[in-house]
């Protein structure tokens, strides 16, 4: 017999859990809303505090995936950071890849504070330089210079010097010879500046001062390679074309440095061929210990970054600023590779 009492219970119950079951997804969703909109709120906190800046500045060098330019970058974002501006790598969360002359105008479009720029020759990029600075962007350039440009300063080593540097190394290794020494330098043909001629050049007239016995002759080979893939190939091309080989092969870049020395090993010709390098990577500090490289040329990065940030801020400060800033080098090799090693010797 259908009892009244208990149904009106059983449908009093389900509403109860009806009700509270509507309650706890109102608080949830009350919950959940406020949880959003303080997120929202941190978010654009956030974006505030990055808004507050007062410069936005960017980089733009040749290689952004390049160690040297990234420990350059860090330093001169932390310089940045201090006095309260934000400094960008331009162009390194793009998708897409784009050349510097595009950055560039990028760049310019989007008037920025300032830039920092590992500049070349081109007609195309000192018209860019120049737009730039009659946009009231200053415009810092860094290891590759634009001298015929508007550009407020040159953050760099001296072309001069560096030949000067290989120059003598050169003629340190000739004079453990009895015959005529054979050296060639490698040239990065893709190049839109002056700079390699001004190395060759003091290479040559150290050799001139310093070397009066044993001949050096000495020739330029320019590689066509963009990228490291394209380096190794053209140098391989060398060590398989070649009738004699040189005695001595001066880089004048990293990847060319490192590709060399791989070529060096692949072909069994370590203690036959002499390399001076460029750059104080692992695998070059490396080579040094093991006597496959003689020595290297290393650039201060972090002096390099910081130079570029005082330089900028220079400028903004006094309306003026030197018109160079050199940058140290160290000559590394095999007495004090130790030290850029941390003192601890690599197992082979």
């Amino acid at each position: 017999m259908w009892d009244k009492g208990q149904s009106n219970k059983r449908l009093i119950i389900a509403g109860a859990f009806c009700i509270l079951f509507m309650l706890v997804c109102t608080i949830g969703g009350i919950l959940f809303f406020r949880m959003q909109m303080n997120r929202s709120t941190a978010s654009l906190q956030q974006a505030d505090r990055y808004r507050k800046y007062k410069n936005y500045y960017v980089l733009i060098p040749s290689d952004r995936k390049s160690s040297f330019w990234d420990t350059a970058y860090q330093a001169a974002s932390e310089k940045a950071n201090d006095a309260d501006a934000y400094l960008e790598l331009f162009g390194a969360n793009l998708s897409e890849e784009y050349s510097q002359e595009q950055l560039m105008r990028m760049a310019i479009e989007s008037d920025v504070d300032g830039i920092i720029l590992e500049a070349n020759e081109s007609a195309e990029m000192t018209e860019l330089i120049n737009e730039a600075v009659n946009r009231q962007i200053p415009v810092i350039t860094a290891m590759k210079d634009n001298p015929q440009s508007e550009r407020q300063s040159f953050v760099g080593i001296s072309s001069y010097n560096l030949g000067r540097e290989y120059g003598k190394q050169i003629c340190n290794i000739a004079n453990q010879y009895i015959t005529p020494v054979r050296v060639m330098v490698l040239f990065d043909a893709n190049a839109k500046d002056t700079s390699q001629n001004m190395v060759y050049s003091s290479i040559q007239e150290i050799i001139e001062d310093e070397q009066d016995t044993n001949p050096i002759q000495i020739e330029v080979k320019a590689l066509n390679s963009q990228g490291a893939f394209a380096a190794e190939e053209a140098i391989r091309d060398i060590f398989m074309g070649e009738e004699k080989l040189p005695d001595i092969i001066v880089c004048m870049n990293e990847i060319n440095t490192s590709c060399v020395y791989q070529a060096v090993v692949d072909y069994n010709k370590v203690g036959s061929i002499n390399i001076i390098g460029y750059d104080d990577s692992e695998t070059i500090l490396k080579a040094i210990e093991r006597n496959v490289i003689v020595a290297t040329v290393s650039v201060d990065a972090k002096q390099l970054g910081e130079y570029c940030m005082e330089a900028l801020q220079e400028f903004q400060k006094m309306g003026h600023v030197s018109n160079y800033y050199a940058v140290d080098t160290t000559l590394i090799y095999t007495d004090n590779v130790q030290e850029y090693l941390g003192g601890e010797s690599i197992e082979e």
